[in-house]
């Protein structure tokens, strides 16, 4: 009898989860959070979902709280998204695996490849594809007073793209799996809500199967305090993808709700991308608090052009629901004003970065 491989990553990041749920007595621990929510984008029309997040006891008092995140939705074009993302902490919080598992069913623009493309789409596809990313970050043998962790990546996806016969093969069909490694330094005050620390990472992943190609990722942000409980987030997030056949969703660009919010995920993709972000963060009642942000991109074939190709940017603010009080997670939904003509909505769990 075969196994799917979908109930075993399912099973075993449960499995590890509910390791961390002990029998320490803790009075007030909120188990659970749940949220529906709908909006109108251009490029989903009417959408409508829900959030759910499980929260999970950990062995002693003072280690991270692993949380399991669940969020479906569905558009009046037909689309509908799940994505289940695992966050845990295990082992005395030496072993940290952020992990996600999406099933789409979307309905995508395709795009002029490169950073001069506007906003209008060459055409357009239907993809149903399952994706994994596990990664396993380490301390073991790492001081505590330093904030430094290794690990391992391993990811995959397979995709069915309903496309003709004459695009190129990267906007084809076909799995990949691939495995790296990552390098990362964290002194955040808080993963979900960080106000002052900072966090850098480098990650190189290589991948084979119907695409053969890999990637190199470079993660930096600041954190600060400002005044009246405002704090300043910034970031810069760059990506390269290398390779004889790049599978289209892996190209470096924007993903449209974390990496510069409020376009179509694809637009703008090419083999080099740099994307910066800074943002200001206040608290404002109860569980509301709210963001003002700013975004730029450019993206090239090679590294020696990336920084001569169009600048897109983007201005916008949002406004945030905090699910888990004392962990600070927030449910977000952020309006964005991309290059001064388009509006863009964004509607998602957890910091964008």
């Amino acid at each position: 009898m075969s196994i799917h491989p979908l109930k075993v990553f399912f099973l075993f990041c449960s499995l590890l989860a509910s390791l961390t749920s002990s029998c320490l007595a803790q009075e007030n621990f909120q188990r659970y959070s749940a949220l529906p929510f709908g909006a109108y984008t251009e490029e989903t029309k009417i959408q409508y979902g829900a959030v759910f997040v499980l929260f999970f006891r950990p062995f002693q008092e003072g280690e991270n709280i692993s949380s399991m995140d669940f969020i479906a939705r569905g558009t009046t074009r037909g689309q509908f998204q799940f994505q289940y993302a695992p966050n845990l902490w295990l082992l005395g919080d030496h072993l940290h695996i952020p992990a996600k598992l999406n099933l789409n069913k979307w309905q995508y623009s395709l795009f002029e490849r490169g950073a001069r493309g506007d906003f209008e789409a060459i055409d357009e596809y239907k993809s149903t594809f399952v994706y994994g990313r596990i990664p396993f970050e380490m301390n073991f043998g790492i001081p505590n007073n330093i904030p430094f962790r290794y690990g391992i990546v391993l990811e995959g996806e397979a995709r069915n793209n309903e496309l003709g016969d004459d695009v190129p093969k990267s906007y084809q069909d076909g799995y990949y799996l691939g495995g790296g490694y990552q390098f990362i330094l964290d002194q955040k005050d808080n993963d979900n809500w960080p106000t002052k620390g900072y966090y850098a990472s480098f990650e190189e992943v290589f991948f084979g199967g119907d695409f053969s190609y890999h990637t190199e990722t470079i993660d930096v942000r600041l954190y600060a305090p400002l005044f009246w409980e405002t704090s300043i987030a910034l970031g810069l997030y760059a990506k390269q993808s290398r390779g004889d056949n790049v599978p289209l969703g892996c190209l470096a660009g924007p993903d449209g709700t974390k990496r510069f919010r409020g376009v179509e995920s694809g637009i703008w993709s090419d083999t080099q991308a740099a994307i910066w972000q800074i943002e200001l963060r206040r608290p404002l009642f109860w569980r509301f608090a709210g963001v003002i942000f700013g975004e730029a991109l450019q993206s090239a074939p090679y590294f020696s052009e990336l920084f001569k190709r169009q600048v897109h940017y983007a201005v916008g603010f949002g406004g945030r629901l905090a699910l888990n009080r004392s962990e600070k997670l927030h449910a977000r939904g952020d309006l964005s004003l991309v290059d001064g003509k388009h509006l863009g909505i964004t509607i998602d769990l957890r910091e964008s970065f």
